[in-house]
């Protein structure tokens, strides 16, 4: 009787669709792109952490001795990007970018910190995917004592696979904090905690799996609404043609020669950064007499410029003056027209919340 009861149930089970196989959900894809730096730097020694190669290692070899920790977050790929020490390697990685974000869900860019901050504004502004792009690196080389570069690598990796900053625009992660890319700035050259976002702050934190966002960047609230991009499309712009631009610091007696040279030198943009002196004052007139567009910026690190004082100058609010030069580059790269670059300013270099 026990044997029938068996066959029965064997026959009723054959004839019986059995529920298909629940499909485990595919990891995101994650491209890891390497430009250089200190993160990918050999030391001589374990000790030694300022005497180091920087840029000495292939993004590769960093991303493989995060494993198998990376593979249990993101399916992670690697590639190489334009070491950053010219505009157009600038140019080149954020069109780099968007291809990748063609097919992978994030990507994650290690770089150099001494420009980093310029590097991530950049790609804020250009980038064209909404989908994560986050900007990391260290401030020790890969084989000393403490080196930062791997959490901040791993760390960056979670918070791009998690999709939180879809729609944020470029961040910055290292140190466990998160950072808008207008904001971050260095503010030391050795500590770990070297980069802050000042007035604004931070905009979370990564705690091992956990990922905290306490704010968005402005631009997140036009996501979805067309309204997202910036005007700044590279596939428009020429990467031969992006027009020249200079910072020029101000202090007591400075001359005014610094403005007229870039202006004769073929500069279309220059930041004052400071209070102009009377020397600079005076060179002002002649400098935007041959059409050169002239930004004045605070130079104090955080803190704003409402009023430039002068007929013809646009204030950079609180962008700082290096962040000011890479929004008057590429607004300068797509308009000449005075109005217009004003616009720019405002709407893209002061992004705010609208109810």
């Amino acid at each position: 009787m026990k044997r029938a009861c068996l066959l029965l149930g064997a026959l009723l089970i054959g004839l019986v669709p059995s529920a298909p196989a629940v499909a485990k959900a595919a990891k995101p894809e994650v491209v890891v792109i390497g430009t250089g730096g200190t993160i990918t730097g050999v030391a001589k020694d374990r000790a030694a952490f300022e005497d180091y190669d920087g840029s000495a290692l292939p993004i590769a070899d960093i991303v493989a001795g995060l494993r198998p920790e990376l593979d249990a977050v993101a399916q992670v790929s690697t590639a190489e990007g334009p070491e950053q020490t010219a505009m157009t390697d600038y140019y080149d990685l954020a069109r780099q970018v968007d291809r990748a974000l063609a097919g992978a869900d994030a990507v994650v860019v290690t770089a150099g910190t001494k420009s980093m901050e310029e590097l991530a504004y950049f790609l804020d502004l250009t980038v064209r995917s909404p989908k994560p792009v986050v900007v990391t690196g260290s401030m020790r080389p890969s084989n000393v004592f403490g080196a930062d570069g791997p959490a901040n690598l791993y760390n960056s990796v979670v918070l791009a696979a998690s999709a939180r900053t879809r729609c944020f625009g470029t961040v910055v992660s290292l140190n466990n904090e998160i950072l808008a890319a207008r904001e971050a700035t260095k503010t030391n050259t050795l500590r770990l905690d070297a980069f802050q976002a000042r007035e604004q702050g931070t905009l979370g934190t990564v705690d091992g799996s956990r990922i905290r966002l306490l704010r968005a960047p402005a631009r997140f609230q036009t996501c979805g609404k067309g309204a997202w991009r910036t005007p700044f499309d590279l596939s428009r712009i020429g990467r031969d043609t992006l027009p020249r631009t200079e910072i020029v610091a101000s202090y007591p007696d400075a001359g005014g020669e610094a403005l007229t040279a870039f202006a004769d030198a073929g500069a279309k943009g220059i930041v004052v950064a400071g209070d102009p002196s009377p020397a600079e004052v005076a060179a002002l007139p002649g400098v935007l007499g041959k059409g050169v567009t002239v930004v004045a910026a605070a130079r104090t690190g955080s803190g704003a410029v409402y009023d430039s004082h002068g007929p013809g100058i646009l204030p950079a609010e609180d962008l700082l003056p290096q962040k000011a030069r890479i929004l008057l580059l590429l607004t300068l790269a797509t308009t000449r027209e005075p109005e217009d670059v004003a616009t720019r300013f405002a709407r893209y270099g002061v992004p705010q919340f609208t109810s």
